[in-house]
């Protein structure tokens, strides 16, 4: 993509890549928009555009706090732009639906190379439960998006058990009961021949929402 390379050497020349003060929560907004687009590109559901759209507002006002707001806010219409050739995807024949996916995906990795460069930080509950949603998204876009499947199969199996063993060491009590019991209608909708994804993403969107902080 000729406008993501052009892009490219322009943030380099910026000297984005010091890490950003607000970096984990641009970090949990791209895994979240990321989902959403790939949840979208196996559905046509336009409600997980939605979800995705509305996340748009918080994520821009992340970018705002960064010293070269400006030059993202560029990267962030780039974004809104190629994400734009998705929708169209679905009610234009002459749009390429994978290739579309692609080039939204490429740009968000921009984000991801030049303002989240940081050393790794110890990943906790919440962490784990954004990375296995993602890796099922991604899986569920198996033709679309070309990665190492056996790792990422792998992955996926080491997230759910260290999950599990997570929910099950909270305080006990009512709120993990809950917990529990939704971790457990989520792992029903992971089936071998492909997840359920309204189920499988309901109930991750309730544990997101409820999990204790920390």
């Amino acid at each position: 993509m000729r406008h993501v390379s052009i892009l490219t050497a322009c943030l380099l020349l910026a000297g984005l890549l010091p890490r950003a003060a607000n970096a984990d929560a641009l970090d949990a907004s791209l895994r979240d928009m990321e989902r959403y687009l790939l949840l979208y590109s196996a559905t046509g559901d336009e409600r997980f555009l939605a979800r995705l759209d509305g996340l748009g507002p918080g994520f821009e006002q992340q970018l705002s706090q960064h010293k070269n707001a400006a030059s993202l806010q560029d990267l962030w219409r780039l974004y809104r732009q190629t994400l734009e050739q998705v929708r169209a995807a679905y009610t234009q024949k002459n749009v390429d639906l994978q290739r579309a996916v692609a080039q939204t995906r490429e740009v968000a990795g921009l984000f991801d190379t030049f303002i989240l460069a940081r050393d790794p930080a110890p990943k906790g509950l919440e962490d784990e439960l954004r990375e296995l949603a993602l890796l099922e998204a991604r899986r569920a876009n198996g033709q679309l998006v070309r990665r190492g499947h056996g790792e990422d199969a792998t992955r996926i199996g080491e997230l759910q058990e260290l999950i599990g063993k997570r929910l099950a060491a909270l305080p006990a009590g009512a709120s993990r009961d809950s917990l529990l019991s939704r971790w457990r209608y989520l792992r029903k909708a992971e089936k071998p021949e492909g997840t359920l994804l309204y189920p499988f993403n309901a109930q991750v969107e309730y544990l997101l929402a409820h999990l204790p902080p920390g």
